[in-house]
């Protein structure tokens, strides 16, 4: 896939979403440093994701030393031109220093990275998941164990001011209780009183939803067409564009905040149903309404949610993304939220 002369932030975007299925990866991740070089990023703060990108490719094609060279130029990058914490690139190269053997470096880095985790759920994610894929899971489960009764204590001393500073610390305590018990049960430990408050941990913000087209088909049987069934949906019935988006990534885009927004109101237990849509004509045909109806769709969304076929979510960071696509989560549909 041969870069244009000029790559804009939404062009990697696009790149980052199809690297994984390029013919020759390797060349691409050398196109994309060969932009830096030839100071073919359109704006400078992206610097550091184009070689972030770069190093994410030549890691999955095993050159780990050639990553590592790319990530440390990454993060130089993102500490002239990005953003304050530049956590998640510290993060990728601190994973690589623990993978090359250069480990008292490695948590060094993570130890610097490690107060993001009480203020920042995303780096919550990104942190701990470096570790996990490090090697070091056992550490990874002690920092959230700690981290997570330190944010609940903050989150009770909070209680009853309802502003801004208690739903922070709120959200914090969610993503750090979600990922630790994610992380214990994948290490195979019996689940004690945080993992099942990770389960029911309802009240962890007062945010409630923001109203979009797509406002009701979020409850709690989160509807979503895959991309073959969304075509047929939006050729059979035009008008469900209004609510579902008019292509498939705004679509998944659309759904992932709404997930995301769900999951900071302190919905817990997230799964995402796949519709088919010659089941959505059967169902509206058996209760006598059109697909158009909303309340044909929350109703076959319901249908759904009694018969599953469900994808929890949210999936790790490296795993494969909900949607579907079979990239990575990290590269597919956590971004979209971001744009």
């Amino acid at each position: 896939m041969p870069l244009g002369e000029l790559l804009t932030s939404d062009d990697l975007d696009e790149i980052g979403h199809a690297a994984f299925d390029a013919d020759e990866p390797l060349v691409l991740a050398g196109e994309l440093v060969a932009a830096v070089e030839q100071g073919r990023v359109a704006e400078k703060p992206d610097i550091g994701f184009a070689l972030i990108l770069a190093a994410e490719i030549t890691d999955r094609e095993g050159d780990l030393g050639g990553a590592l060279a790319l990530a440390e130029r990454a993060v130089e990058a993102y500490r002239r031109w990005g953003d304050a914490q530049y956590g998640f690139p510290r993060a990728f190269r601190a994973e690589l220093l623990l993978r090359v053997g250069r480990e008292n470096e490695a948590m060094a880095e993570f130890a610097a990275l490690r107060p993001l985790m009480s203020r920042d759920p995303d780096a919550v994610s990104y942190v701990s998941e470096a570790l996990e894929t490090g090697g070091r899971a056992e550490v990874a489960e002690q920092w959230l164990s700690e981290d997570l009764a330190v944010a609940l204590r903050r989150r009770e001393a909070l209680d009853g001011r309802r502003g801004g500073e208690y739903q922070q610390a709120a959200v914090v305590a969610y993503a750090l209780a979600q990922q630790r018990y994610r992380l214990r049960r994948d290490l195979g430990l019996p689940h004690d009183e945080h993992d099942r408050l990770a389960a029911n941990l309802r009240e962890a913000v007062q945010e409630t939803l923001t109203d979009g087209p797509a406002g009701r088909e979020l409850g709690p049987a989160v509807l979503f067409w895959p991309k073959a069934e969304f075509d047929a949906v939006v050729l059979r019935w035009p008008a469900l564009t209004g609510a579902y988006g008019r292509t498939w990534d705004d679509h998944r885009a659309q759904l992932q905040k709404g997930l995301e927004s769900m999951a900071a109101s302190g919905d817990s237990g997230l799964a995402v149903f796949a519709g088919v849509a010659e089941q959505l004509a059967g169902y509206a045909t058996r209760h006598g309404g059109d697909p158009t109806d909303p309340d044909i769709r929350a109703g076959y969304a319901q249908h759904l949610l009694n018969h599953p076929r469900e994808t929890p979510w949210p999936p790790g960071r490296n795993d494969a993304c909900w949607c579907g696509s079979q990239v990575k989560y990290k590269k597919c549909c956590l971004p979209r939220s971001r744009a």
